[in-house]
């Protein structure tokens, strides 16, 4: 069995918000958080699930590791005050993080940009220092380019981590309000940017929009409804496009336009941006590649998603996000916008982009699917029974082939280059990234057992001999659970 990557993880969020609250435990990168048997179906996990003992056992050997300055409406103190019970409170509803850390995010000094900093300067710590796990010498080895990947893609002892940024919020020197208003000096910005692409290990890419209006454009609901939809207000600017300052901070990381030449290029990862944002990107980009050889065009991330089910753009939002109905009546698969429709698999297939699926429960699933899940006993799921990981691989086979069925059935895609689907799908798993992840695969321990599963129960789903294109199924899942990430690094961190 060949190793795993994964596109889009967060091994860094839970150790630096103790590391820099000054805690004493679960404050590494190393330090092996893994879960107790009963945690396997916890809604709000308080296990690690991407920490580096997880990956080395699940023989990860390649990450993209997501910085995430957490975002102040998480906590927001006009809502939530400032007390211990409601930090407590924040806590349990986001990511189990210290009450003093959530004291720091809810200060009006707060700065978005210092604190991706700072959990940088944390990520590096410990570049290539040797830890023991299980009576083996390992190490992470942080790449600064595809060069770097190259040196270590055959060493079993290294995992190398390359990392991204989750939400242009992290650009910018300010806070929340700050975005808002719009009050913040944008060419401070502009500034950051630049400079990052100085760093030793620059960001491979970024996702532009996350789940709190960053003043750039709009993002996609992600907060479903409930105890935490009530509290964490989603809906300021949902929905809107990119605005002059989206566009001009696009082409900053692209190096585009007025920002040809400004330094190495900065991909775009379409997750969690509006679908009015995706529109005006995906015309941008195809108007660039228009032309172009496929070794200089801009291609597209979108780095942890799931299959919405619809056609196109348009139809996905025929019935807002924020209409209750929309997802209580859904299937097989989580129709909010925040997932991609076959239009949008179209647009980053065409440009030789890459999608990363996410594991969590929700993203990958209906309503119907839900409830269905809701069928297993609790010991069922804490022995993780046959019948359990058949349901969950089956549901994680069906939105990998609804992706791939995008590109197969596409007019706009040629019968000999629909085979060239499976080389768009990888894993973008989130881990660690207040998911609840389907609870037969909840730890980066568990790929190979993913792995497993769909070798045994992908192939007898009806559409399965459509979308194979005549590949074999290991042949498939040597593409999306390793080789098309550790090849679109290669072709694209430079």
């Amino acid at each position: 069995m060949k190793p795993f990557a994964d596109i889009h993880c967060h091994p860094t969020l839970h150790p630096f918000a103790f590391y820099n609250s000054g805690r004493k435990i679960k404050n590494s990168l190393w330090w092996d958080n893994p879960p107790k048997e009963r945690q396997r179906n916890d809604k709000y996990p308080e296990y690690f699930q991407s920490a580096m003992p997880a990956l080395v056992r699940g023989n990860v050997r390649l990450i993209v590791a997501s910085l995430y300055p957490l975002e102040q409406p998480w906590f927001d103190p006009s809502l939530l005050h400032t007390g211990t019970v409601t930090d407590l409170m924040a806590g349990m509803l986001t990511v189990h993080v210290p009450v003093k850390y959530v004291n720091k995010i809810q200060s009006p000094h707060y700065n978005y940009f210092e604190y991706l900093k700072k959990e940088y300067d944390f990520l590096v710590k410990d570049n290539g220092k040797v830890n023991e796990v299980d009576g083996k010498d390992v190490k992470y080895v942080l790449a600064g380019n595809s060069e770097d990947v190259l040196n270590h893609r055959d060493d079993a002892s290294v995992i190398v981590v390359i990392p991204s940024i989750e939400g242009a919020h992290s650009l910018i020197s300010g806070n929340a309000e700050d975005l808002f208003t719009g009050s913040y000096d944008f060419q401070q910005t502009i500034d950051n940017i630049i400079s990052m692409k100085e760093w030793d290990f620059p960001p491979f890419f970024i996702t532009l929009s996350h789940h709190f209006y960053n003043g750039l454009g709009g993002h996609a609901r992600t907060i479903p409804d409930g105890v935490a939809s009530f509290l964490l207000k989603q809906t300021s600017g949902m929905n809107e496009p990119l605005n002059k300052r989206g566009e001009d901070v696009i082409d900053c990381l692209l190096g585009l336009n007025a920002f040809e030449g400004n330094g190495r290029r900065i991909l775009i990862d379409v997750k969690h941006l509006s679908v009015a944002g995706r529109m005006q990107f995906y015309e941008k980009i195809a108007g660039y590649n228009q032309n172009r050889p496929e070794d200089e065009r801009i291609p597209i991330v979108a780095s942890h998603c799931g299959y919405s089910g619809y056609h196109t753009l348009s139809d996905a939002i025929i019935v807002p996000d924020t209409e209750p109905s929309k997802y209580k009546r859904s299937e097989t698969f989580n129709p909010w916008s925040n997932n991609l429709c076959d239009e949008d698999v179209v647009e980053i297939f065409r440009s030789g982009g890459l999608i990363g699926l996410n594991m969590d429960q929700r993203i990958l699933s209906g309503q119907d699917v839900i409830e269905d899940s809701k069928d297993f006993s609790k010991k069922q799921i804490i022995e993780n029974d046959e019948q359990v990981v058949r349901f969950w691989a089956e549901q994680v086979a069906h939105n990998i082939l609804g992706m791939v069925k995008a590109v197969v059935n596409s007019d706009k895609v040629s019968e000999p280059d629909k085979v060239r689907a499976w080389n768009m799908i990888s894993i973008g798993s989130d881990f660690d990234g207040m998911i609840n992840p389907v609870d037969s695969f909840i730890v980066a321990d568990e790929f190979k057992d993913l792995r497993s599963a769909l070798t045994k129960y992908m192939p007898e789903l009806p559409d399965f001999d459509l979308c194979a294109q005549g590949l074999s199924i290991d042949e498939i899942l040597d593409k999306v659970m390793y080789e098309n990430a550790v090849e679109f690094v290669i072709r694209n961190y430079k």
